[in-house]
């Protein structure tokens, strides 16, 4: 849920704004797809959503278009990234501090302090102690967890005021501040692992970071990212909301496909980008936010609303599936 780590262009599409900053900018052609080996396949339109008023994020990032393809060969969605400018205006001092509790909410603070040991767990079934790298670390607390755990932990993040705060739980010189290409030569083959917690789909080109992180780790040393999955019940019913009301509503696919994600994956699809920038993959599985989390970060709507949100929540549960998925990749020996 970190701010991106890399600004990089490259093989990501760059097709001016391609209307995904909301501002009504046009494009011509759609896109072709991401994924490197079919990066000669045509994207297609998936939705075109568009509303005056807009509706923000759950960290307060406002959504007014949502112009998204869809790669025909993976199924992976995603928008033509905004510019770096936009980008950066996006994760600001406010949006931190809803994401993680800041200074004013003990019980999201709490709630994320939980989902966190829960991710170091699963991290230390592959690299049980070393030296670890937070990509997109915010204001740090998962890196403090990670260095509570044993770990020697680092942080990096695009974010000025993130990295300040991190650097309270963490040291100065532990906090890296701007893209990955600025520490890459730095942190060269010294990582035991990287985590990119709810990151990758902020990148505006998901090729080169994962290139730059692949070459920051030892050989044998792990990525772990986790980040949303289009096989979450909440894109379904997003989906089909929006398609059952003839377009009429709009707001929960201007919730879903939010402005601050330019990439939307399923498994498949990060599968073969994991494995066509260098890595190895080692698992992927279901990633449900816990009760507590989920509770705090997404339930701050009318009682309605929140039923709804919930009821999705459990049978995602129940059918294995969740908001989200782990997935943890090697750098081959």
């Amino acid at each position: 849920m970190g701010s991106a780590g890399s600004h990089a262009g490259g093989a990501a599409p760059r097709l001016t704004c391609g209307g995904a900053c909301g501002q009504g900018h046009g494009v011509l052609e759609a896109p072709l797809s991401p994924i490197p080996s079919w990066a000669s396949a045509r994207s297609r339109v998936f939705l075109d959503v568009r509303s005056a008023e807009g509706v923000d994020s759950s960290w307060g990032v406002r959504t007014s278009r949502a112009l998204i393809y869809e790669c025909p060969k993976s199924g992976m969605r995603f928008r033509v990234p905004a510019p770096a400018a936009e980008i950066e205006a996006f994760y600001e001092a406010e949006y931190h501090d809803r994401m993680a509790g800041g200074d004013s909410d003990a019980a999201r603070t709490a709630a994320y302090r939980k989902e966190n040991v829960a991710r170091i767990q699963f991290l230390q079934r592959f690299c049980s102690s070393g030296r670890v790298l937070d990509v997109g670390c915010s204001t740090g607390l998962l890196a403090s967890q990670l260095a509570e755990a044993g770990f020697e932990a680092l942080g990096s993040d695009i974010s000025a005021y993130a990295c300040e705060k991190a650097a309270e739980l963490l040291g100065k010189d532990r906090v890296f501040t701007g893209p990955l290409e600025g520490i890459a030569d730095r942190l060269e083959g010294t990582l035991d692992a990287i985590t990119l917690m709810d990151v990758i789909e902020h990148f505006d080109n998901v090729v080169h970071p994962l290139e730059t992180m692949r070459r920051m780790l030892k050989p044998g040393g792990v990525l772990f990212l986790r980040t949303p999955t289009l096989s979450s019940p909440f894109y379904k019913v997003a989906d089909l909301s929006y398609r059952a009301s003839l377009g009429r509503y709009k707001d929960a696919v201007l919730k879903v496909y939010h402005a601050e994600h330019f990439y939307f994956f399923n498994e498949l699809s990060i599968r073969k980008l994991l494995e066509d920038t260098g890595y190895e993959v080692l698992a992927i599985e279901a990633d449900p936010l816990c009760w507590d989390n989920f509770r705090s970060a997404e339930m701050r709507h009318g009682a309605l609303v929140n039923a709804a949100l919930g009821a999705i929540w459990f049978a995602g549960k129940l059918v294995g599936r969740g908001h989200g998925m782990r997935v943890v990749a090697r750098r081959p020996r």
